[in-house]
C-alpha cells in the first residue's frame, strides 16, 4: 500500500525539478486556499440568513474533525514526504504525522455539509472543488502523500453525515414538541432542509 501511495505522491507532486508557473500556483493554494472556503460560508451567510445555524453547526464539525484529524495524525505519525526525503517541502510545514491530513478533513467536511443540504449544493460543490486544489496543492508542494488527503475527505465526509443525522434529528424533535407539547408554536427550522 505504500508503494502505491509513493508511486502516486511521485506522480501527482513537483518532486525536486518543480515547474515554476505551476508551483507558484500550488503554493498559493496550500497556503491560502482555505480562506476562500471561509469567504464562501460568510457568502452563503449574508445571502442566506436562514442558513446561519446550518453553518454555524457546519463549523462546529469542522472543528470535530480537525481536532480528530491531530489526534489520528499523532496516534499514527505517517511521516511526510519531505521528511522522508522523497520531496522537498515548498511550503513551511512541521514534521508531524500526516495522515489523515487536517487541511482535507476540515475542507471536505465543510464541502459535504454543503452538499448534504439542499439549500447549500451549489456552496457544497464550490466548496468542494476548493478542497480538491489545495488538497492537489499540498501533494504538489511536498507536505502530503495523496492517501493522507483521502483519509481526510473520508473522515471530513464522516463527520458530515454525522453532523447533517443530528441536524436532521433536531428538526424533527422541534417539529414534535411543537405539534405535542406547545399547541400553536412554531419550533420547526424555517430554512428547506
Amino acid at each position: 500500500m505504500d508503494a502505491w501511495n509513493t508511486q502516486l505522491f511521485l506522480w501527482l507532486a513537483g518532486g525536486w525539478q518543480p515547474t515554476p508557473w505551476v508551483l507558484a500556483l500550488a503554493r498559493w493554494w496550500a497556503l491560502y486556499g482555505a480562506l476562500i472556503s471561509a469567504i464562501l460560508l460568510a457568502w452563503l451567510v449574508w445571502r442566506r440568513p436562514q442558513a446561519r445555524m446550518y453553518v454555524l453547526g457546519s463549523l462546529l464539525a469542522c472543528m470535530v474533525s480537525i481536532l480528530l484529524a491531530h489526534r489520528i495524525g499523532v496516534w499514527l505519525g505517517h511521516p511526510r514526504p519531505f521528511v522522508l526525503g522523497i520531496s522537498p517541502a515548498y511550503i513551511p510545514h512541521a514534521a508531524r504525522g500526516s495522515l489523515p491530513s487536517v487541511h482535507a478533513s476540515a475542507l471536505f467536511t465543510i464541502a459535504f455539509c454543503g452538499l448534504l443540504w439542499p439549500s447549500a449544493r451549489s456552496a457544497g460543490v464550490l466548496a468542494l472543488f476548493v478542497a480538491l486544489l489545495v488538497s492537489w496543492a499540498r501533494v504538489y508542494c511536498g507536505v502530503h502523500f495523496p492517501f493522507d488527503i483521502a483519509a481526510g475527505a473520508l473522515l471530513g465526509g464522516a463527520i458530515a453525515i454525522l453532523y447533517r443525522s443530528l441536524w436532521r434529528g433536531i428538526r424533527r424533535y422541534r417539529q414534535v414538541l411543537s405539534r405535542s407539547v406547545l399547541p400553536g408554536a412554531d419550533l420547526s427550522v424555517q430554512s428547506r432542509v
